[in-house]
């Protein structure tokens, strides 16, 4: 049969059933399911009594059930948004499966927009809470386990115990795989890249007794994850050039997402 003839034949059946089945433009990526559950989880606030800084409370959260990408999202991955329009560029590094770094939180905000439009799903940054959850034994909440009326003392208890968390900067870009997996079966967490989170900076204040007394928030800085909590300005891309609002800053700054489960 002609090509033509063929053509029409096609478009002639596509007419009398109706288009098929739409088909993501990108195909989703692997994930882990972390089921719904109770977690204790260390506030990323600040947590103060009068001038007095503390160590933020454990609380016991409910988690809902959520997928957390296995790997997080590469240069690959993040060409295809930058392709598309939908997210800015960013530096890259020659080598494959390399994770994308040099990204703010901005970025890793259009990136699950694009995303979501692109796979059907709703993808999102995860929460401090959530990504210390699928991070498992490798998340690491910040607890000093001492307290300081000196803020000075406060600071340098914080930073001594950041720099035996993190040890030495790493500051060369490695492959997917590189760090290995968690129990959970997640891969690369706690590396040399910080993930961003969509938890904002919070100050509260609080009774000697634990009551909340107030709480501001402040969403101009996020948190990012990793071997350590950092307090990042939210359009910072590279925390090694300043922007890094407490503590020692990240080598590597890129992005891991989740969705919500039923």
């Amino acid at each position: 049969m002609p090509r033509a003839a063929l053509a029409t034949a096609f478009a002639a059946v596509a007419a009398l059933f109706g288009p098929g089945p739409s088909v993501p433009a990108v195909e989703a990526p692997e994930t882990v399911t972390i089921p719904a559950g109770p977690f204790l989880h260390r506030t990323s606030a600040e947590v103060r009594i009068g001038t007095r800084r503390i160590d933020p409370p454990v609380e016991l959260l409910a988690l809902g059930a959520f997928a957390i990408m296995t790997h997080q999202v590469t240069q690959e991955d993040y060409a295809r948004c930058v392709a598309d329009g939908d997210c800015l560029p960013a530096a890259t590094e020659p080598g494959r499966l390399l994770p994308q770094t040099g990204l703010n939180w901005s970025d890793g905000a259009a990136y699950a927009a694009w995303l979501s439009e692109a796979t059907g799903q709703a993808w999102r940054l995860p929460t401090d809470a959530e990504w210390l959850r699928a991070a498992a034994e490798r998340g690491f909440d910040g607890a000093l386990g001492a307290e300081a009326d000196d803020p000075s003392k406060r600071w340098l208890a914080s930073y001594r115990a950041e720099v035996s968390r993190r040890g030495e900067a790493d500051l060369v870009p490695h492959p997917q795989g590189h760090f290995g997996q968690n129990s959970l079966g997640i891969w690369d967490m706690a590396g040399n890249v910080w993930e961003w989170t969509e938890s904002c900076d919070e100050k509260r204040a609080s009774s000697p007794e634990g009551r909340l007394l107030s709480s501001e928030r402040f969403c101009g800085v996020r948190v990012a994850q990793g071997k350590h909590r950092a307090f990042l300005v939210d359009f910072v891309r590279d925390a090694r050039s300043g922007g890094c609002a407490a503590g020692i800053p990240p080598d590597f700054l890129g992005l891991r997402l989740v969705q919500d489960l039923p």
